[in-house]
């Protein structure tokens, strides 16, 4: 019967989602205001079931204040043949690369680009010399390199 009632509740709310407004701007009215900065953070990540990655701005306004929006992500299945958790990482760490380079020629501006890793692995591998590494990992620490920068 709790089943039953709780649907009941939610087909009762449904209604009420029509009022939901969710913007589709980040910038309404910001430039009047004045923007000092704006940083694009990207946060790659996976699990043995899928991986993928999360991008927001984070707009630094003249008068100090902070606010963050967010833009877009991604999500893969893993694929069938099982990888390691630090492979899965890296392919997290790819979709980022790509996502943000799309967003950067979308917006057009001046973006400070940051991204954000939690597996030391992958940050070794990104930073360290291609040459040494298995090619599955070496194409895409290459795909990475030509997206991004090494400073972010």
């Amino acid at each position: 019967m709790n089943e039953s009632l709780a649907w009941n509740r939610w087909c009762n709310e449904v209604p009420g989602l029509g009022e939901l407004r969710i913007p589709r701007y980040f910038f309404s009215n910001m430039f009047d205001i004045g923007i000092r900065k704006i940083e694009l953070h990207c946060f790659p990540d996976a699990s043995q079931k899928a991986y993928g990655m999360v991008a927001s701005l984070r707009i630094l306004f003249n008068d100090e204040r902070i606010q963050t929006v967010f833009v877009g992500s991604k999500t893969r299945v893993d694929p069938l043949k099982k990888l390691t958790l630090p492979r899965l990482e890296l392919m997290g760490a790819l979709l980022s690369a790509r996502l943000s380079d799309r967003i950067i020629k979308a917006l057009n501006l001046n973006l400070i680009c940051r991204f954000w890793t939690d597996l030391q692995i992958t940050l070794f591998w990104i930073k360290g010399t291609v040459n040494k590494l298995k090619p599955f990992i070496k194409n895409r620490i290459e795909e990475i390199g030509k997206l991004t920068s090494p400073e972010d």
